[in-house]
């Protein structure tokens, strides 16, 4: 593997020429946590994604480059603290934004939650020093992985409509608020490495086998109840989607844990029939938080 430096790759979905006429000037920036579909709707949709960089050791890589995530992940499991996730250098990013700055001056950059990425910071660091040239707005989601990509999505599709940029913010202030997730970890180590649970309460959970639920609030993982088994696991998370009373979209994510997601699957689809339920996986960006193995849903309950 190489350095950062030099495998530092924008991802930008390209336009095919008859979609070019339909884009308006507003352009969505975001970073390579958010989960986007690779279908051809979002292709055409024109987002740049800023790649996170992958580090273990001296080695670094983009996030979602070939199957180097995979790589990780393996690693990641053998030892929780070695692995480790950051953002492009400001001027990698300044790059970006004098290139779109040839076809626009309105861009919109919707970020992971600061209190588990500094994407968003380096955003509006390298943002300054285009002051004056270009309206760069840079706003902090306060959530990750499917959350973002569903809010990163609807601003791109409202951009593509013809959305002024103000119109832009207002939809993604006003989708934040609605973003509910909950996930299940294997190992209480990876809520120890980034400080949310002591030693102690580590050592003494792995010893009992216990497992630990967190939910996102005010954009970081806030340490929940601690259960021994994972059909206990299923069973919370199972509680915690059907306690809301309107769901736009629901996503179950996961890595390694595929017969207690098609059980999870199986009952959700019993309480919400006509509900689909996309299962997909999770980058390093998320894996470093709160494991290589864990099980979660995502709700997006919707404006009332």
């Amino acid at each position: 593997m190489s350095k950062a430096g030099s495998l530092f790759t924008i991802t930008s979905f390209p336009l095919n020429k008859d979609a070019r006429a339909e884009v308006a000037q507003v352009k969505i920036v975001t970073d390579s946590s958010a989960y986007l579909p690779q279908s051809s709707s979002i292709a055409q949709l024109g987002i740049e994604v800023l790649p996170l960089i992958v580090r273990w050791g001296q080695h670094t890589y983009p996030e979602r480059i070939n199957q180097t995530d995979e790589m990780f992940m393996h690693r990641l499991s053998e030892d929780s603290k070695s692995g480790s996730v950051e953002s492009p250098k400001v001027a990698q990013v300044q790059q970006v934004f004098a290139r779109l700055g040839q076809v626009t001056d309105s861009v919109v950059c919707i970020h992971a939650s600061g209190a588990l990425h500094d994407i968003g910071e380096v955003a509006r660091r390298a943002s300054a020093g285009f002051m004056g040239r270009q309206r760069i707005v840079v706003l902090d989601t306060q959530t990750t992985s499917v959350g973002l990509g569903i809010i990163v999505e609807a601003a791109a599709r409202a951009a593509a409509e013809g959305a002024s940029q103000a119109e832009v913010v207002k939809i993604v202030r006003g989708m934040i608020p609605h973003m509910y997730a909950m996930f299940f970890s294997d190992s209480l180590e990876y809520l120890e490495a980034w400080g949310r649970l002591g030693p102690a309460q580590t050592t003494l959970g792995t010893m009992l086998g216990l497992k630990p639920l967190a939910t996102m609030e005010d954009g970081d993982l806030i340490p929940m109840e601690k259960v021994r088994s994972y059909s206990r696991a299923v069973d919370e998370l199972y509680d915690f989607v059907i306690e809301f009373s309107r769901i736009d979209q629901l996503y179950l994510v996961h890595n390694g844990f595929e017969t207690e997601a098609a059980q999870l699957l199986e009952r959700l689809e019993e309480a919400f029939p006509h509900q689909e339920f996309p299962v997909v996986g999770y980058a390093p960006s998320l894996a470093v938080h709160i494991g290589p193995r864990a099980l979660g849903v995502l709700v997006h309950e919707g404006s009332r």
